[in-house]
């Protein structure tokens, strides 16, 4: 309040702190708008923000006096058009069964149903799920039991990711910080796409017995397998010649090498855009770019080639 006192706002807003490890405030900014995590402070307040913007808008008074009592705990978790297992690229589709959660507690804000699509150009939120409980651990089991009856299909969602950082020990305790998931939090997801099974011959298994259809990987049932397909499809060893194809529909942005460049496996050869994200795309090959097939701004499908390595 003294904020908005301090610089004469008259207006809903989002103000924006750091905290450090003491419980010290540092401010931030004011943004003059609501943001996606508003469902918390309803939740835990027992307003409704959007209500008291219109008021506020419209010259009347807020619809409660004095400074509001928080109440309880909330959690949001954004539901996104995203894979969580291939570095959260997005993925955009058709929604073919669709089915929200609920019981005590628990809030969907959603703009999609069964049968809708995702659109490839926007962005990739789906719904926000919302749990309120009177204790943290009490609102962290619920949001998992919602997680679970959450039922998403036909294109691929944050929810996975979700439930495995709510379960992490780091989540429980209160310990985790913005650099748990680059840290590995997530790397278990990444190997339940990877590997085809728990066999002990086949737990070693790379990312190559993993085909890439339609921008969705699918496990081959043998990865032996593996080295017949990427030959059929342009090879994938180490060296030699091979094709650079687009991991989804998306606009090129830019292109990063020209004809004759020396490629490493693993440089990035172009940056796609794709609901709101970029995307960087590598070459799975050493050699020499032979071709560059897009320019910037050109759209491309999954799959489509972008350049050729000899």
């Amino acid at each position: 309040m003294a904020v908005a006192d301090a610089c004469g706002y008259a207006n809903a807003g989002t103000v924006e702190f750091l905290v450090d490890e003491d419980g010290s405030f540092y401010f931030l900014e004011i943004n003059a708008r609501l943001q996606v995590e508003h469902t918390i402070t309803e939740e835990v307040l027992g307003i409704d923000l959007v209500a008291e913007q219109l008021r506020i808008a419209s010259g009347d008074p807020m619809g409660f006096s004095g400074p509001p009592e928080p109440r309880g705990h909330s959690m949001e978790c954004r539901i996104n058009a995203e894979d969580p297992s291939r570095g959260f690229l997005p993925g955009p589709g058709v929604i073919r069964r669709y089915r929200e959660p609920g019981g005590p507690g628990i809030r969907v804000d959603s703009g999609f149903g069964e049968g809708d699509e995702v659109p490839r150009a926007y962005d990739s939120l789906i719904a926000k799920l919302v749990a309120w409980a009177p204790t943290r651990e009490e609102v962290r089991r619920r949001m998992l039991r919602a997680l679970d009856d959450y039922v998403i299909e036909g294109i691929p969602t944050t929810i996975p990711a979700h439930r495995m950082l709510l379960e992490l020990p780091q989540f429980v305790e209160g310990s985790y910080t913005t650099r748990t998931v680059e840290g590995g939090a997530l790397d278990a997801l990444m190997r339940e796409t990877v590997q085809p099974s728990t066999d002990t011959d086949q737990a070693s298994a790379s990312t190559s017995a993993v085909l890439m259809v339609q921008s969705t990987p699918v496990r081959l049932w043998n990865p032996a397998i593996s080295a017949f397909v990427s030959a059929a499809l342009g090879g994938a060893s180490a060296t030699g010649q091979g094709a650079v194809a687009a991991p989804m529909h998306g606009t090129v942005l830019k292109i990063l090498v020209a004809e004759g460049d020396a490629v490493t496996a693993g440089d990035p050869i172009a940056v796609l855009e794709t609901m709101k994200m970029e995307t960087s795309v590598a070459t799975t090959v050493s050699g020499t770019v032979e071709a560059v097939k897009v320019q910037p701004g050109d759209v491309v499908e999954a799959g489509e080639i972008v350049a050729v390595i000899g």
